[in-house]
């Protein structure tokens, strides 16, 4: 009662009405967060993806939140990124979790091949196991202490030739050199007697005209990129090689130490953001597609018993690798059953 009374008082009141202020000050304080990526300056991931989520947590949080961007591994390695957000070396981060792989060997799931038909529907599905209690949330991104913000496919990768063998069957493929990212990929590549060979990027144009690879499998998004096109004599188009998945993640402890107002805005501008940027994603697919096979690319078209072979090549090396984690002891029976799950109410 005591206490009641005094509060009353006009210094009560002053102390109080002090109090409230700055409680509200400390809730509106500015915040620079770090945006760490691996990329070059104005690629297109950050571009259709980074920029636009920075962006928008600004907007919604009316310019109490920006962003400090440190592209081109400023900030780390893009294999340590995931690590080195959890400890908080960079807020924000661009993470490709199959480059710490044995960290991450659960969000391979939606990297196999065929496993979804359009970039959207593989991100809205990636989007919803990894969050709100999903299965990759609780078993791959909580105990490696992150908190995914943004999570994309990119494109389904196609196979793309220099070469000048004919390709007009599955077979024709058999013994040709293709660069993949490895994992999944080197097993379907195997699957339909080609031969996979692991390259970094910026090393597949020299490999590619001298002849030492005969073809990758990428994105033309990405090709177009790295100016694949004037070198590329045939392509597929419409199938599903595989693809990667890449996040924007925030370190736990960074995201339970910002305000509410700031964690919310976070989370609605990842969600937006995920549903945003893979239809910009498919459009400049598309685009890339188009321009590649003005350069004189000509489009592999296989027939129904060719998509059958490749049919059965997928599913063969999704099983193989759901038996491969389940034997390492995680839950890869369940991680596909939850993303097949998804895809399918994503439809």
């Amino acid at each position: 009662m005591k206490l009641y009374s005094r509060l009353l008082t006009p210094a009560g009141v002053g102390a109080a009405m002090l109090a409230v202020s700055a409680s509200s000050g400390l809730a509106q304080e500015k915040i620079t967060l770090r945006l760490a990526d691996s990329l070059p300056s104005g690629h297109v991931i950050h571009e259709l993806v980074g920029k636009p989520f920075s962006e928008l947590v600004t907007k919604l949080t009316n310019g109490q939140v920006t962003f400090q961007h440190f592209p081109s591994e400023q900030l780390g390695k893009a294999k340590d990124m995931a690590q080195l957000t959890a400890l908080g070396v960079a807020d924000v981060s661009y993470i490709v979790p199959s480059y710490s792989s044995d960290k991450f060997p659960l969000t391979a799931v939606a990297e196999l091949p065929g496993i979804f038909d359009s970039e959207c529907q593989g991100s809205l599905a990636f989007y919803k196991i990894s969050h709100n209690g999903g299965v990759l949330e609780t078993k791959e991104f909580a105990p490696n202490q992150l908190r995914p913000l943004v999570t994309l496919a990119l494109p389904a990768y196609q196979v793309q030739l220099a070469t000048s063998r004919e390709i007009k069957t599955a077979k024709d493929l058999e013994g040709l050199k293709i660069r993949t990212t490895g994992g999944a990929m080197d097993l379907m590549m195997r699957s339909i007697g080609g031969v996979p060979v692991r390259m970094a990027a910026p090393e597949i144009y020299e490999s590619l005209t001298r002849g030492t690879l005969d073809g990758l499998i990428f994105s033309y998004q990405s090709s177009a990129s790295y100016d694949f096109g004037k070198i590329l004599k045939s392509g597929t188009e419409g199938l599903n090689f595989g693809t990667a998945i890449f996040t924007y993640s925030m370190g736990e402890a960074k995201f339970k130490s910002l305000p509410e107002n700031v964690r919310k805005a976070l989370v609605e501008a990842g969600e937006q953001t995920t549903r945003e940027a893979c239809k910009r994603f498919e459009d400049g697919e598309k685009a890339a597609t188009d321009k590649i096979k003005s350069q004189g690319m000509k489009v592999i078209t296989f027939g129904a018993d060719d998509k059958t072979v490749f049919d059965t090549a997928f599913k063969s090396v999704a099983l193989d690798w759901v038996k491969d984690v389940d034997k390492r002891g995680k839950p890869g029976t369940e991680v596909f059953k939850a993303f097949t799950e998804a895809l399918d109410a994503t439809h």
